[in-house]
């Protein structure tokens, strides 16, 4: 495990008039897997002052409200609504959002997924309190059910006991995003797979690199995770406090692929692609009020085109 942490830098910048119009930035970089060679930073700007009839630079022209995956299927014991007894009882009757990510069926790492996502179902947040996602799902290995599958280490994959627990973290990442609770640390993978939306993941690595929320809400949130032989879908019941709008630019600074050849046994071949990088906006309001932006600038590396050799 290697890997590097800049501590927060702070700065503020004055619009014309001398309103504060952007707060706080927030620079991020934590540990990841050894061998990775991403620059991938989260950036959280505390927007004092939002022009909402402004486009933002390099956004794309879509802008897509908070949207939300299908219900899942209704747990033991829930009503029509989907909400259970022991949500009734911590005062939670609305699902706040929901993010489901797809899978081929009798893949080694649908094993992984099922166990994290076992590990994950139920959980309660109070609020104020902060979710770590390694703390909750624990190590991944062996004595505890884990199995080797597709692993990204560096621009390639390999077979790592625990391989795929990244798409649990990527889908939970994106409910978060969508319910707009705080997000306190998180970091992209090196490379970008199509499972997930560009710039809107996180990767997770036992015990460096965490997935880190706050519940500030005000009120419990629960995390409902539900796995099909071909999908997973994680739910987050509570009570909402901000709406959410997101965009995204378009990539750029893209960077061509290599290729090579693997000998070893680990070996998983790989078709290749370019790098880039993205910038994801979130955009938090209330009552039609500007709360905060937050961009999220992720830089993807090239992924290597390997060829694994008998």
């Amino acid at each position: 495990m290697s890997g590097s942490r800049r501590r927060i830098r702070r700065r503020w910048r004055h619009s014309r008039g001398g309103q504060p119009n952007l707060g706080e930035y927030t620079i991020r970089s934590w540990p990841y897997v050894a061998g990775s060679t991403a620059v991938t930073v989260v950036l959280l700007g505390a927007y004092m002052v939002v022009d909402t009839g402004s486009s933002t630079p390099g956004a794309s022209a879509a802008e897509r409200p908070d949207a939300a995956a299908p219900p899942p299927a209704a747990s033991p014991g829930a009503s029509g609504d989907g909400v259970t007894p022991q949500m009734r009882a911590l005062g939670i009757t609305r699902r706040i959002s929901a993010f489901s990510t797809r899978y081929k069926a009798g893949e080694p790492r649908v094993r992984n997924i099922r166990l994290g996502a076992a590990a994950l179902n139920g959980q309660v947040v109070r609020p104020g309190a902060t979710f770590s996602f390694n703390r909750v799902v624990g190590p991944r290995t062996r004595r505890r059910g884990y199995v080797p599958a597709p692993t990204i280490v560096g621009a390639r994959l390999v077979n790592d006991v625990g391989g795929g627990i990244c798409q649990v973290s990527a889908t939970l990442f994106n409910a978060v995003f969508e319910s707009g609770l705080r997000i306190k640390k998180a970091r992209a993978h090196s490379l970008w797979m199509p499972e997930y939306p560009k710039g809107r993941e996180a990767a997770v690595y036992y015990p460096g690199l965490d997935f880190v929320w706050r519940n500030d809400s005000g009120r419990p949130v629960m995390i409902q995770a539900m796995t099909t032989p071909t999908s997973l879908t994680i739910t987050l019941w509570g009570t909402r406090r901000f709406g959410v709008r997101s965009k995204e630019s378009k990539p750029y600074a893209r960077k061509p692929y290599s290729s090579a050849v693997d000998h070893g046994a680990r070996c998983v071949p790989m078709r290749g692609g370019q790098g880039f990088q993205i910038n994801v906006w979130r955009f938090l309001q209330s009552d039609g009020r500007p709360i905060r932006r937050e961009r999220f600038h992720t830089t993807y590396q090239p992924q290597t085109r390997v060829r694994c050799a008998k």
